[in-house]
């Protein structure tokens, strides 16, 4: 068993703080193959991170997780959308301080110390990576590449036979993560909407019998009742430039037509 001991400094949870350094956030560069275009488009997005990011998700007209890199053809789109990519650079570093002992744990005077070990993870109880500093007259080091959460860290002090001393008294600290975004903007003009659909409807009451004669030739016979505004016309069926074959069940009749095909002034709404 080491016979000697370690102290952090007297307030490391300040110090600390003091000496944690966050990822700052990267750059983002994000671009479409058009961000204008007339009645459709098939949107091809490309986009990088500067430094290589940790993650990346799509926002606004697409969605999911994206690599940090990389390029995506998306369906045809025939109105104008905003495509957003919101990136997160997770790691951070931390300096751990702390004193130099100087005595055995039987206050014996220390001679024979080599060097220190840091022992960190994200748990208390759990200090599974650590980094070995052979160097006994340091009282500090940083430790980096640290993802976004909270992580602790103690001290062992090694002597030159190689043998660490218990754990110093275990220290956390958060490592905030940093995110940027950004967003490309598609225009799409005309042919977005598209045109109502135009259909016959009577305009005049009035409802006539055909009269068809040997060679064909459609007429109007005598009139044989009233029709509703608004009702549909069959427009394969015409007598004249603006009758057409209105359906007999939205006729109210007044007399018996001689055809089986009546017929009212229809016009285009």
């Amino acid at each position: 068993m080491p016979k000697f001991k370690i102290a952090l400094l007297a307030l490391p949870l300040f110090l600390l703080g003091t000496f944690v350094q966050a990822q700052t956030a990267g750059t983002i560069t994000f671009t479409a193959n058009k961000t204008s275009a007339t009645g459709s488009l098939v949107p091809v997005l490309t986009w990088s991170t500067s430094p290589v990011a940790s993650s990346c998700t799509a926002g606004g007209s697409w969605s999911g997780t994206k690599f940090a890199s990389g390029s995506e053809t998306l369906p045809t789109i025939t109105s104008s959308k905003s495509y957003t990519l919101t990136c997160s650079w997770g790691n951070g570093s931390s300096t751990v301080n702390w004193i130099r002992p100087t005595t055995n744990t039987d206050n014996s005077a220390l001679t024979d110390l080599a060097g220190y070990k840091v022992v960190f993870g994200t748990s208390a109880s759990n200090l599974n990576q650590s980094k070995a500093i052979n160097d006994a007259a340091a009282t500090s080091t940083t430790i980096s590449a640290l993802g976004a959460g909270t992580w602790y860290f103690a001290v062992r002090a090694v002597n030159s036979g190689g043998v660490e001393s218990a754990n110093s008294t275990v220290v956390s600290k958060t490592i905030a993560s940093a995110s940027a975004a950004k967003t490309v903007n598609i225009t799409v003009t005309g042919g977005t909407t598209p045109p109502p659909t135009q259909s016959l409807k009577t305009v005049n009451a009035m409802v006539f019998e055909v009269v068809t004669s040997s060679s064909g030739y459609r007429s109007l016979g005598r009139q044989v009742g009233t029709i509703a505004l608004g009702k549909p016309c069959q427009a394969s069926y015409k007598v004249y430039s603006s009758h057409y074959k209105v359906t007999k069940s939205d006729v109210a009749l007044t007399r018996t037509p001689r055809s089986t095909t009546v017929v009212a002034r229809c016009a285009i709404s």
